[in-house]
């Protein structure tokens, strides 16, 4: 790429959003650059050997459906033109046909390179089109070449690994009820000699797709699931694929994911995965798109766009005001409580609502008590519990009793919160669903700590992103996206009563520090889906820290053995677990 479009694209986040956002935005990518060291050699070095493409292209596949990739085309260098219809016809899996409908007009090179290839390959269905009809109408035109039981969707400048369609196959043979499946992807260089930015996806996460078309490449869709969605509408060109895949997941009964690098996305200047700015008018019909899956899905909300291009954010309405009980399990002194009661008060708008506190039957609590007795601006009661009993299990025994709709457990410690994050809690917390409800917790240094828990990581349970300086935005600005999660952390979790209580509350089994997990597996074995929604910002209150040994949790590792075994949906098996930086994991 030339490096003026890198110039012209600084200079433009720099008019947008200042000198800071920008040095911010070039140290993350320079980050993240490290992170990707050696990329290059993994991609070719995890690609099948010569011997192992020979034996898929004999695979004897007892079910082996008809795959038709759809490519609409329209001005294609002549160059990429070839490299993709090469890396369609070169495939593997060889039951396939390449549908191509080519709106780039009578002056275009692109009908005399198609027709050759045609002549030696009848497996190619073209179409010249009588004018160009956009990015949608060019796409509809070559599904309707479509033979196949499934389509996949190519860019016309793009290329699939050699054996791309023959892990989509392998895949469907193996889960037959399958009827989206979707891959990992990483980007090209115009020139076809780099790979970079590989894009080492999570399994179907609903709440990330309202943040961004994470799926996007490679794509593929039974014949019937797009006839349900319907075709792609040209009043969301530009965001058209973000629109169609919304659709599609919203009928699809099976969503399949291939955590493997099977598609390249051609980077260059007039492309969008090379300058973003390419697209300016895309973004909003993003957003509009996103609006519109909102109300055919029945949920209530504001859809914003981020700073970042192509990235939303989703403000869920609160459909009713029902009691919050805020439950504070560990009260570590007056201070401490002072702190915290003064940041619940002083960015707090909703009024229904009570501060729960468990307290040990001790004279200790003097101070604190007359603290609450004076305390007036949120009702404050008070649960007291032997030393004896432990203060989770006293809370679940309770908890039926208590006359609130929601609990919301919070850390003592916590000190700042953003304004209007009850609502926050709320809007998520009722949507049809959802289970525990969690946001992104920074400490007194203003690095991230706790956020979206990550089964597995550092070799049981861990944080994504932990250590992020605040701003920062990690892996595709994971760290700052609405998303699905086995769990958040219960140091500001949010939990519907009925769901708690169905639940079973906090378990007894297993170890103090791993109950919110316990409870977040709990909820999510129900089918409920656990949110991390990182614009809930809260900051710890500094305190002395004690070096503590690394313990494991046995009594939780076994409870959860099958689950912890299987690598974390929500992450990918190709990143690393050594740390909570989105590293990627060495081939063995």
């Amino acid at each position: 790429m030339k490096n003026v479009s890198y110039a012209q694209r600084s200079y433009h986040y720099m008019k947008s959003y200042g000198v800071t956002k920008l040095r911010r935005k070039v140290q993350e990518r320079l980050y993240r650059n490290s992170l990707e060291k050696g990329y290059q050699n993994w991609m070719i070095k995890s690609r099948p050997a010569e011997s192992e493409k020979e034996l898929q292209r004999a695979h004897p596949f007892h079910y082996a459906p008809c795959i038709s990739v759809v490519v609409p085309v329209y001005r294609t260098q002549e160059k990429y033109l070839r490299e993709m219809i090469e890396s369609v016809l070169s495939q593997t899996y060889q039951n396939l046909e390449l549908c191509i409908a080519d709106g780039s007009g009578e002056e275009d090179s692109a009908r005399a390179v198609i027709e050759s290839y045609r002549g030696q390959d009848s497996r190619i269905r073209y179409e010249k089109l009588s004018r160009n009809l956009g990015i949608s109408g060019n796409t509809n035109a070559a599904v309707s070449l479509a033979t196949g039981e499934y389509l996949a969707l190519l860019d016309h400048d793009d290329v699939l690994e050699e054996h791309a369609l023959f892990e989509i196959v392998k895949w469907l043979s193996a889960h037959p009820e399958t009827d989206m499946l979707y891959s990992d992807e990483d980007k090209l260089t115009s020139d076809s000699s780099v790979y970079f930015q590989p894009h080492f996806k999570p399994d179907f996460n609903p709440e990330l797709l309202r943040s961004n078309n994470y799926i996007c490449h490679l794509l593929v869709v039974r014949r019937n699931l797009l006839e349900k969605a319907g075709m792609y509408r040209e009043e969301f060109d530009g965001a058209q694929d973000y629109d169609f895949i919304l659709r599609c997941s919203e009928q699809a009964e099976a969503i399949g994911h291939i955590p493997k690098i099977l598609y390249h996305w051609r980077c260059h200047d007039a492309s969008t995965a090379g300058n973003p700015e390419n697209k300016a008018y895309a973004y909003e019909a993003g957003r509009r798109a996103l609006e519109c899956h909102l109300k055919r899905t029945g949920l209530s909300g504001t859809v914003e766009r981020m700073e970042n291009p192509g990235f939303y954010r989703t403000v869920y309405a609160c459909s009713s005001t029902p009691k919050v009980s805020i439950v504070v399990l560990d009260v570590y002194g007056t201070g401490v409580l002072k702190r915290f009661v003064k940041a619940v008060s002083q960015n707090q708008t909703y009024g229904n609502l009570e501060l729960l506190l468990l307290l040990e039957e001790s004279d200790k609590n003097k101070i604190i008590l007359n603290f609450i007795k004076e305390h007036r601006q949120i009702p404050i009661k008070v649960v007291y519990c032997t030393s004896a009993c432990n203060k989770f299990v006293t809370f679940s025994r309770l908890a039926e009793k208590i006359d609130s709709e929601y609990f919301l457990f919070m850390e003592s410690r916590i000190e700042k919160i953003g304004r209007g994050w009850l609502e926050l809690f709320l809007g998520n917390a009722q949507c049809a669903g959802t289970g525990a409800v969690g946001g992104r917790i920074y400490d007194s240094s203003r690095r991230l700590k706790y956020g979206a828990r990550i089964l597995g990581l550092n070799g049981q349970v861990g944080d994504a992103f932990a250590g992020l300086p605040m701003g920062y935005t990690g892996y595709f600005h994971k760290a700052v996206l609405q998303q699905n999660c086995h769990a958040v952390s219960g140091k500001a979790m949010m939990v519907k009563k009925i769901y708690f209580l169905e639940a079973g509350g906090f378990s007894e089994d297993v170890e103090d520090r791993m109950k919110d997990v316990d409870l977040c597996l709990k909820l999510e074995r129900m089918g409920l889906r656990n949110v991390y929604d990182p614009g809930i910002v809260l900051t710890e209150q500094r305190h002395a820290r004690r070096k503590r040994a690394a313990r494991k949790a046995a009594a939780f590792e076994k409870k959860w053995k099958e689950l912890l075994q299987k690598p974390d949906r929500y992450y990918n098996p190709n990143l690393s677990l050594e740390d909570t930086k989105y590293r990627i994991q060495e081939l063995r």
